[in-house]
């Protein structure tokens, strides 16, 4: 009988160790993972029109792209990344149950602040996408009349959708 429960056992170890193994496999470590900006907010996976998706990787810059191959740079040892957009809402919001509708804007000016002191200004892309690098730590990240806190930390990039303006009416 102990024979019996030890064979059970070792066929069910050598199952959860296969399961574990091809789990690993499906999704390794260093893999991109895409978000788009749905309106709002940034979700899991890539647009389902031509709309720009976002590639992440840990310890990788981001990667703002439409189609085509991914070329990734490391970020420095201390570094981490933001990856944003600026936009404002046209139609959605709080009172209407639908899928947010919003302009992104291009060429938009942003800075990146950590206390008073400028760290980084850039400016959107002309699709709306912004990012930068930066040393681990806490930024105000503003344009217009956006703005956000943001924490940055070490080999990691962080989203944010920064809304630089809003609609009148629904």
């Amino acid at each position: 009988m102990p024979s019996i429960i030890r064979m059970v056992l070792t066929i069910t170890l050598v199952a959860a160790i296969c399961s574990a193994a091809t789990a690993a496999a499906r999704r390794p470590d260093g893999q991109w993972k895409f978000f788009h900006f749905d309106g709002k907010d940034f979700l899991p996976g890539r647009a389902a029109d031509e709309s720009p998706s976002v590639a992440l990787q840990t310890g990788m810059q981001p990667i703002v792209q439409v189609k085509g191959a991914l070329v990734g740079v490391p970020l420095s040892k201390g570094m981490g990344a933001i990856v944003g957009v600026c936009f404002t809402e046209t139609s959605g919001g709080k009172l209407k149950a639908v899928r947010p509708r919003s302009v992104l804007y291009p060429q938009l000016p942003v800075e990146i602040r950590s206390g008073s002191r400028l760290v980084v200004s850039t400016q959107t892309d002309e699709q709306g996408f912004f990012q930068a690098v930066l040393p681990a730590g806490t930024y105000q990240v503003s344009s217009r009349r956006g703005n956000v806190e943001v924490n940055v930390a070490s080999g990691v990039t962080t989203m944010i959708s920064l809304r630089v303006g809003k609609r009148m009416v629904d």
